[in-house]
């Protein structure tokens, strides 16, 4: 399941993508599977270079990740990353933690932090999902993760997060792009080129917190824990951007988002909507044993209820 969508954006808060940073060194790009990137926020004069701003997507902050959208709206200390084991530890275990929520009022700015005691969410991941997570992707994802922590920090993003999103858009191998899953190197269509996996990573921590802003109104640059549901609208509106709310479809059933949870998310398939420009097949079975929401709890991230 390589790439995004489409180069070309959904909706309203679909933008330009970005200039080309490079020639194509050889390779053919993997058609885009998600919503097109947003465009880089330009530094002012005299200036450093600015930091993403708060958005949630790709290099454009577009509202549909079937074309995505770019970087935050600044720098934001980097949550300190969770400890983690190579060895397979066990899922987090339910509890309450006191938590501090930050959310976005429609219409308006975001809202003012509260502080309230939430409960640590239980998995209940299949021991199937679990064990094809463990010889798959965990030992891969956990010696990254430096590069995650580096990169996520410039934008407030939590680590495992953008793991996730590299583990689903190009099983985050070497000599490939989470952007849309291409050769590192290669020319997309939408003219961008991205020739390090630091780069690339930068361009889909932008995007995930941009597009989880513009469609969801969720600011996760924050560092805070988030809730299951939140945690699926990110990976939602970064892969599809805003089709599940055109459409009325929540992110819990989105199988990029949640297949594996729990038994009940299993043999998903992409959402059936009337959307012939979907990033995806709608209606298509999804091909993998779990998607991002178990890879982010199965890096030890303690989730909400």
């Amino acid at each position: 399941m390589n790439g995004r969508a489409g180069s070309q954006a959904h909706g309203a808060l679909a933008h330009t993508p970005p200039p080309p940073t490079g020639s194509a060194d050889g390779g053919n790009t993997t058609p885009s599977r998600r919503t097109a990137p947003t465009a880089w926020p330009e530094p002012a004069t005299g200036a450093a270079p600015a930091a993403a701003p708060g958005r949630t997507a790709t290099a454009h902050p577009a509202a549909h990740r079937a074309h995505t959208p770019g970087p935050g709206s600044g720098p934001a200390a980097a949550a300190p990353a969770t400890p983690t084991s190579p060895a397979r530890a066990a899922w987090p275990s339910a509890g309450t933690t006191a938590a501090v929520t930050t959310a976005f009022v429609a219409g308006g700015p975001p809202a003012a932090t509260t502080r309230a005691t939430a409960s640590v969410y239980h998995a209940h991941i299949p021991p199937a999902v679990r064990e094809a997570f463990l010889t798959s992707a965990k030992m891969r994802l956990v010696r990254a993760e430096p590069l995650y922590v580096d990169v996520a920090s410039r934008t407030g993003l939590r680590w495992e997060i953008l793991a996730a999103c590299d583990w689903m858009q190009c099983k985050a191998r070497h000599g490939r792009s989470p952007v849309y899953g291409e050769r590192l190197g290669s020319l997309n269509e939408d003219g961008t080129c991205y020739r390090t996996r630091s780069a690339a990573l930068q361009r889909c921590a932008y995007d995930l917190v941009e597009l989880a802003r513009s469609v969801y109104r969720l600011d996760i640059a924050t560092g805070r824990e988030l809730s299951v549901v939140d945690l699926a609208k990110v990976f939602a509106a970064f892969r599809w951007g805003g089709l599940l709310e055109q459409h009325n479809t929540s992110a819990m059933d989105f199988p990029y988002s949640v297949a594996g949870l729990t038994a009940d998310h299993t043999h998903m398939r992409w959402p059936n909507i009337a959307e012939p420009n979907a990033p995806d097949k709608p209606g298509r079975r999804f091909g993998d044993p779990f998607g991002a929401v178990p890879v982010v709890l199965g890096l030890n991230y303690q989730a909400l209820a």
